[in-house]
C-alpha cells in the first residue's frame, strides 16, 4: 500500500519535471502580413519590410520603420566585414587520441546610404500580450536613387572644378610674384 501511495506521488512529480523541460511552444506565425515575408517587387522601386516588437506603441511604428529602411538601404549598398576562427587540436595516438575542434563566426554588416525619396508605404499595429508588434514596408523609387546619383556627380565636378581654379590662381599668383622679383 506504501509503494502505491509513494507511486502515486511521484507520478505528478515526474510528469512536472518532464514538463519544465520541453522547450516552450514557438508564436504561431498567424496574421502576418503577406508583403511583410513577401515583399513587392517592381523595375522602378525596392521594396523592403521591417518590423519590431516594443512595450511602446509609437516605439514600435519607429523601430519598424528604421528596419525597412535599413534593409533598403543594405539592398543598395552594403560593406561586410567576416572573421572567422578554427582551431583544432589533437593529442595522443591510436585509440587513446583525443581531438579538439573550436570554431568561431562573426559577421558585420555596415550601409551607409542617404535615401532621400524613402517612404513608408503600409504599416500593420498587432497587439501581443503586452506589447506592440509594428510591420512597415518601405519603397525606395529608383529615381530618387538616379536624381541623387546625378546630384552627387554634379557635387562632385563641382568641388573639381573649383579646385582647378583655385591651382590656377595660385600659379597666377607665382607668375606676379616672380615678375615682381624681377622688376626689383
Amino acid at each position: 500500500m506504501k509503494k502505491l501511495v509513494v507511486l502515486l506521488m511521484l507520478i505528478p512529480i515526474a510528469l512536472f519535471l518532464i514538463n519544465c523541460g520541453a522547450e516552450k511552444p514557438k508564436p504561431k506565425m498567424a496574421n502576418i502580413p503577406d508583403w511583410y515575408l513577401n515583399p513587392p517587387q517592381a523595375e522602378d522601386a525596392y521594396y523592403q519590410a521591417g518590423d519590431a516588437v516594443k512595450m511602446s506603441m509609437a516605439l514600435a511604428k519607429d523601430a519598424a520603420d528604421a528596419r525597412a529602411r535599413d534593409a533598403i538601404a543594405r539592398t543598395i549598398e552594403v560593406k561586410v566585414s567576416t572573421m572567422m576562427k578554427d582551431f583544432m587540436q589533437q593529442s595522443g595516438m591510436g585509440n587513446d587520441a583525443e581531438a579538439i575542434e573550436f570554431t568561431s563566426s562573426v559577421s558585420k554588416q555596415v550601409a551607409n546610404n542617404v535615401l532621400k525619396g524613402c517612404k513608408i508605404v503600409k504599416r500593420e499595429m498587432k497587439i501581443e500580450g503586452n506589447s506592440y508588434h509594428a510591420y512597415s514596408l518601405a519603397e525606395y523609387n529608383l529615381n530618387s536613387l538616379v536624381q541623387e546619383t546625378l546630384d552627387a556627380a554634379r557635387r562632385q565636378k563641382a568641388l573639381y572644378n573649383e579646385a582647378k581654379a583655385n591651382l590656377g590662381f595660385e600659379e597666377l599668383e607665382k607668375e606676379i610674384q616672380k615678375l615682381k622679383q624681377v622688376g626689383e
